[in-house]
């Protein structure tokens, strides 16, 4: 009901402002404040349910959107409670981490070419955000041993199991490492954060590396992913799929961010143009039938 005019009050369409702050490394890149007013259910350990058509599960970038609005209330106002449950999704991350490092998605995407549990780029480096600034808020380094571990999906292609796709001399990080390529925009860019994260809190030459790799395809692709009059949520094979408006707006403050880290002009020029393209509704409704038919041919 948004492309007509009525506000979404769903928890899961918060908005997140560009929160970048180059002098305060607790601060994550978007504000996910709003995230830390879930109201349940929790399970024993006070780690959030995420319910789907009535069934609980534990999903990692739930979680960790809840941990991260927590820290940035904690960050603002000091309330050990919003600290509390930072800390309780810090530890649930350190007993979920699989040997290999990785933290795998419960809930199939079939829309997605993805029929069972998966490994996720933006899962990945989210849990490194996560625990990088966990051992900043309480100086324990050992959770940096399990963000590093967190990289060993980045070092091998979808095919091998990882999350890294090739493609004409780039590199992507797969939100959603399937078959088909559905190269995935603001999951992409959620990856490129905690690769950041890690070079610049632990000086990791392999996060630095892999940090410039994505950010040049970033740079280079970021065209594609205009439509003329909004956003595509990703591209790659078969049709393409126009961001619904809270992810028009959440590429938006991501591209803000990313224009405040690097300085590059283009994520200035494309913010930029994408928010204008924001303020006439017909654009939004433009997108419509193409988004309809998306959903309709892949699958609710």
């Amino acid at each position: 009901m948004q492309y007509f005019g009525l506000e979404s009050k769903n928890y899961f369409h918060s908005e997140a402002k560009n929160n970048y702050d180059p002098n305060n490394r607790l601060a994550y890149y978007l504000d996910h404040s709003a995230r830390a007013s879930y109201s349940g259910p929790f399970d024993s350990n006070g780690v959030p349910w995420y319910v789907h058509h009535g069934h609980k599960m534990h999903h990692p970038v739930f979680s960790m959107l809840y941990a991260l609005g927590n820290l940035e209330d904690y960050r603002k106002t000091k309330d050990e409670n919003n600290r509390h449950a930072f800390l309780i999704i810090v530890e649930w991350l350190l007993k979920t981490q699989n040997s290999e490092g990785v933290w795998l998605s419960g809930m199939p995407m079939p829309k997605f070419g993805l029929h069972k549990e998966f490994p996720s780029a933006m899962i990945q480096s989210m849990g490194i955000s996560t625990l990088v600034r966990a051992a900043i808020l309480t100086g324990q380094q050992n959770y940096i041993n399990n963000a590093i571990r967190a990289l060993n999906p980045f070092r091998v292609t979808i095919a091998e199991g990882g999350v890294t796709r090739n493609a004409d001399a780039y590199q992507f990080f797969e939100e959603y490492p399937s078959d088909e390529r559905h190269h995935v925009l603001n999951g992409f860019i959620y990856a490129l954060w905690g690769l950041l994260d890690l070079y610049r809190y632990n000086e990791n030459d392999e996060a630095k590396q892999l940090w410039e790799e994505g950010l040049r395809t970033l740079v280079d692709w970021l065209p594609q992913f205009d439509m003329g009059y909004w956003s595509f949520y990703h591209i790659g094979d078969g049709m393409k799929n126009p961001a619904t408006i809270p992810y028009h707006k959440l590429h938006i403050e991501q591209l803000k961010a990313m224009h405040e880290i690097t300085g590059q002009k283009v994520f200035l020029e494309y913010y930029q143009r994408w928010d204008k393209y924001l303020q006439n509704r017909l654009n939004a409704l433009r997108t419509l039938p193409q988004k309809l038919i998306w959903n309709l041919v892949r699958g609710l």
